[in-house]
């Protein structure tokens, strides 16, 4: 017998020797809880997390000054030693060549024994870490490296945190709102600009006819907002 070959209910069985009437053998149909309307639904939503909202250094604090978040540490791979951090750079390999990382709030670096790849997972050895014991003390940790260990951006690239918190202002000066959040779409990045006063958040796509400059030190964005026809 396959699964859809079973009783939906056992009012559907007939008992032996009993003749079966549509009024004893069929169950009353379970009434469907009303259905959510869109707004319900994304009420119930938890609310994403914005990247202002993480601790962060300012835009302006020179690479040697700053520690990159690359993951975050998981739990323990095996019995050996390992320790299984889920990765949120966008690349991996490079975290293959790093021979020191610092876990949470940790001052002192700790050198890096081995590391390769697996999945979304880097599989890491560190000095001092050695059983699953001990990782499951660094569970829920992020993992970062030295600013000065991070691979060198291409011409136009900006680390994250020399973006978040940035002052968006148009070509005349004239303050839009903070950088508060960004957007990956696939294409062009989206700058979440959120308005002094509170009101909707702006869409930037981080586009050369948009972003016309940014400039981490002077702490700005100078854009050129889209004007939709209406």
């Amino acid at each position: 017998m396959t699964e859809t070959d079973l009783p939906a209910t056992i009012e559907d069985v007939p008992a032996p020797g009993a003749e079966s009437s549509p009024a004893a053998s069929t169950a009353p149909p379970a009434k469907r809880p009303p259905r959510q309307s869109r707004a319900e639904r994304r009420a119930q939503r938890p609310e994403r997390k914005r990247l202002s909202d993480t601790a962060g250094p300012d835009p302006a604090t020179p690479l040697s000054a700053v520690r990159l978040s690359v993951g975050t540490i998981v739990g323990a791979h095996g019995v050996d030693g390992e320790v299984k951090v889920l990765l949120t750079t966008d690349d991996p390999e490079h975290l293959l060549t790093i021979r020191r990382l610092y876990i949470g709030d940790e001052q002192q670096p700790r050198r890096v024994l081995g590391a390769r790849l697996h999945d979304r997972y880097a599989l890491v050895r560190l000095k001092g870490v050695t059983t699953p014991e001990s990782i499951a003390e660094f569970k829920g940790q992020p993992v970062r490296i030295a600013g000065t260990d991070a691979r060198p951006l291409a011409p136009g690239e900006h680390y994250l945190y020399q973006l978040i918190g940035l002052t968006a202002v148009d070509e005349a000066g004239v303050t839009i709102g903070t950088v508060t959040d960004i957007m990956e779409t696939g294409a062009n990045d989206v700058f979440i600009v959120s308005p002094p006063d509170g009101g909707p958040d702006q869409l930037i796509p981080n586009h050369p006819e948009v972003v016309l400059d940014i400039d981490p030190v002077a702490g700005k964005l100078t854009v050129r907002p889209l004007v939709y026809a209406s």
